[in-house]
């Protein structure tokens, strides 16, 4: 592979599909793409299948470029066929052309190196398969503790997570780990291997947004509905609270079905909190960062768990980009970064009534809560804005492919 060094290094992005639009996965995928386009590198995000609505996106080619980074639908469809017949012919030509651009690249002589970002164990062992055929290094973005999640617990989901961390993992040629305590166990698992942690990462730009006037005051909670343990410890903090503040909870719930939606709307007229809580689902990522840029606080309490231990949510990057204060708990990878008071408003455990404590302060200390956030966002510029962990990339990578 030297005698290529001085060609530009050439990086893909593998088991993703649904590029650009979606939550954290492909926002990820967009910022990581972004640091390396940046510093040189040329990024490709290869989607396998068409993931994509049927009737949304219609001017959404199966081929071209998002914000500077190249895509493909392997599939040559962008969107999810309804018909089942159609829908696996599709997979099937996917996984087929899939192999086939990579096999591409390769013969072009260009100097390939693929990150990995998936759990199934049989497409991931695929592309484990497919870097061995073709030279290629496979570096695996290592975001969660598959075992460790508590909504992957069906028998398939549990036999696939086993397989995946017991077989697959300590195989990759090189992990992204983005916590302290993944860094460790890949360490653990696959000694002498190199690792580069990346923590929560976001653009900052995206979020230098005016704040607009409001008609009234919020706290925001964003994550997936599935996560109902959290959304419900949530509202019962903001429940504690003066039934008669101005302050409004906003919860931007995603991923949800319409029964998962239904039984939450129960949930909340049976609290008496239909006329206090308003829920966003399924909202275009600019009306999302006016969500974020326009609160009065942000939400995202860790719980005492391995999977929050091991988890770093994107959106904590992004909370504090929009320079308003985040309110967290003392647990995880919060640890590491963040100081109650000072960057962040921190409750000691994950307890109801001390973080409505903190929802209390914001209440109570408005100018002060700003000026934590404007620290925060002080601390965000320098530990977790892309840019600055895009040499770091490019340099890591160059050095796997010697």
């Amino acid at each position: 592979m030297r005698k290529n060094n001085n060609k530009p290094l050439s990086v893909v992005w593998l088991g993703e599909s649904g590029f650009p639009y979606g939550l954290a996965a492909i926002q990820k995928t967009i910022i990581v793409g972004d640091a390396l386009i940046r510093e040189g590198a040329r990024f490709t995000v290869i989607n396998r299948k068409g993931v994509l609505e049927p009737g949304k996106y219609q001017d959404f080619k199966p081929e071209g470029a998002f914000e500077g980074i190249h895509y493909i639908y392997t599939s040559g469809i962008t969107h999810r066929p309804k018909n089942f017949i159609v829908r696996n012919v599709m997979k099937l030509k996917g996984t087929l052309n899939e192999y086939l651009y990579l096999s591409k690249m390769r013969s072009e002589g260009k100097r390939l190196i693929a990150i990995l970002s998936n759990l199934n164990f049989v497409q991931s062992l695929l592309y484990m398969i497919y870097g061995k055929i073709l030279g290629f290094p496979l570096v695996y973005l290592y975001v969660e503790m598959a075992s460790e999640m508590k909504h992957r617990d069906s028998t398939m989901i549990k036999l696939n997570d086993y397989l995946f961390e017991r077989y697959l993992l300590k195989r990759m040629d090189g992990a992204f780990p983005i916590s302290e305590l993944l860094k460790e166990n890949f360490r653990k698992i696959a000694p002498g291997k190199p690792i580069l942690k990346i923590p929560t990462i976001c653009n900052f730009e995206n979020f230098n947004l005016p704040k607009r006037k409001l008609d009234e005051e919020y706290f925001l909670f964003c994550g997936a509905i599935d996560y109902r343990e959290i959304i419900d410890f949530i509202v019962q903090a903001y429940k504690t609270l003066d039934k008669n503040i101005p302050m409004k909870l906003y919860l931007i719930a995603s991923k949800g079905s319409p029964k998962q939606y239904k039984e939450f709307d129960r949930y909340l007229e049976e609290n008496h909190l239909s006329d206090r809580v308003k829920v966003f689902s399924n909202i275009p990522f600019s009306e999302l960062v006016d969500l974020y840029v326009n609160a009065s606080a942000l939400l995202i309490p860790l719980r005492s768990s391995i999977q929050d231990a091991a988890r770093f949510p994107h959106k904590i990057a992004e909370y504090l980009a929009t320079g308003n204060p985040i309110i967290t708990t003392n647990y995880g990878e919060i640890i590491h970064y963040f100081e109650d008071g000072k960057t962040a408003l921190v409750a000691d455990s994950y307890d109801i009534y001390k973080f409505a404590d903190k929802l209390k302060f914001v209440l109570e200390n408005p100018e002060i809560a700003r000026e934590i956030g404007i620290n925060g966002k002080n601390l965000g510029v320098m530990e977790f804005s892309h840019i600055s962990y895009g040499p770091r990339l490019k340099t890591y990578l160059e050095n796997m492919l010697g």
